[in-house]
């Protein structure tokens, strides 16, 4: 094998493990995206659920004066 064929080689080898460790940075934070994600949508939640749990006191004259 010439040695330019063994230096393509190892470049390529290079550039796909270059590439490969993207891809794992990519999938990292995907899933941290994902789980903020989650976590906003359980806060949101969590407001929606107090707002409408306030607006019930107040229509029913339960509110703090």
């Amino acid at each position: 094998m010439s040695s330019s064929m063994a230096e393509y080689k190892r470049q390529t080898r290079a550039h796909i493990a270059g590439l490969q460790g993207q891809l794992t940075n990519a999938q990292c934070r995907a899933e941290l995206a994902e789980k903020q994600a989650r976590q906003i949508s359980a806060e949101r939640e969590i407001w929606k659920h107090r707002a409408l749990k306030a607006e019930a006191a107040l229509k029913s004259g339960g509110g703090r004066q």
